[in-house]
């Protein structure tokens, strides 16, 4: 019973009203992460330890952004389910007139997606993600809707928490309403392969991966991401283009923006020279002043049309060529 009564805990303190109206988006927030376990899970307090290790780490490379709520979930009573998810909903409602909080509360749980969410954690399915609210209040959710394995990989549960976090982080300084085509937002490769990239390589920092054994990996089988790695990818003669957007329709959307993706931000970082935190972190500040082309081209040192061409030629090099970028570890390729 003890995750139950952190919750309940949580849901008093919510419902007081401790989160803001946060006009501005692109500052940080006072308001520190909360985290949501439903009963049955923790009980060792090893998932959210392992969890925290992730985002405490990130938070302290990106900075504190939210309100961020994490909904570590699996199968348990309805009641428990249910009560997280009224929580939930309270954190979203926001002060407008055209409708009263009770209203946002009731229409949030009606939601078709929103039931089924609940229905895939009462049957123990393995969904969810980062997801975040509209304005005028702006909270984002790392939803996990069974963390049995969560609890069961303490590594891959450190590596979620730091990907979705430096989501966080991207959509907080873009406009995530416009379509990823619009100067105005980030493209998905930005997005996913630059949170691959940050994540594998917050890991190693945290001794708990190789970073450069993990690049190699996704070129030759697809790492932690899919079975088919990036040189088999290519080798399939499927046209593909880092700015695209279409491919999440597909089934090689992994291949294009997460692990293509990891691949341009090493490209920017180790061939163009790049400073890591610029890439990662510093050049997202300027895109809601001047969009992600002017703000790209101004601290990478070239336009995004040149990087495309430029990265289109490298990627096509033999597995050692792509692998020499990284002069500073030596390693064998097999």
């Amino acid at each position: 019973m003890k995750n139950l009564q952190i919750v309940i805990i949580l849901t008093s303190m919510l419902s007081t009203g401790c989160v803001g109206n946060n006009k501005n988006i692109h500052n940080e927030t006072k308001n520190k992460p909360i985290i949501f376990v439903a009963e049955g899970l923790n009980n060792d307090g090893s998932l959210v330890k392992n969890y925290k290790r992730g985002l405490d780490y990130a938070i302290d490379y990106f900075g504190n952004y939210g309100p961020y709520y994490v909904y570590l979930m699996g199968p348990s009573n309805k009641q428990n389910i249910l009560d997280i998810y009224l929580s939930r909903a309270k954190t979203r409602a926001t002060p407008i007139p055209s409708s009263s909080r009770r209203k946002q509360i009731e229409e949030f749980l009606k939601r078709p997606n929103v039931t089924s969410e609940i229905e895939a954690v009462l049957e123990g399915k393995e969904e969810g993600g980062l997801t975040w609210s509209e304005s005028p209040v702006r909270v984002y959710e790392d939803v996990t809707t069974n963390a049995t394995e969560r609890e069961n990989n303490p590594i891959e549960n450190t590596w979620g928490a730091l990907h979705e976090y430096h989501h966080v982080f991207q959509i907080a300084h873009c406009d995530s309403y416009e379509k990823r085509t619009s100067d105005k937002n980030l493209n998905s490769w930005m997005t996913e392969g630059g949170a691959t990239y940050s994540s594998a390589k917050f890991m190693e920092n945290l001794n708990l991966v190789d970073f450069r054994k993990y690049m190699l990996e996704l070129l030759k089988n697809g790492g932690n991401i899919s079975q088919i790695g990036i040189n088999d990818f290519l080798l399939s003669g499927k046209e593909w283009n880092l700015d695209n957007e279409t491919y999440w329709e597909k089934d090689y959307f992994p291949q294009v923006y997460y692990m293509l993706g990891a691949w341009a931000t090493a490209y920017l970082i180790h061939v163009e020279g790049a400073k890591e935190i610029t890439v990662l972190k510093n050049w997202y500040f300027d895109v809601p002043r001047i969009g992600k082309s002017a703000a790209f081209e101004k601290h990478m040192g070239l336009s995004l049309n040149k990087f495309y061409c430029k990265f289109d030629s490298f990627i096509r090099q033999p597995t050692e060529d792509l692998m020499n970028i990284f002069k500073d570890k030596k390693q064998k390729l097999d």
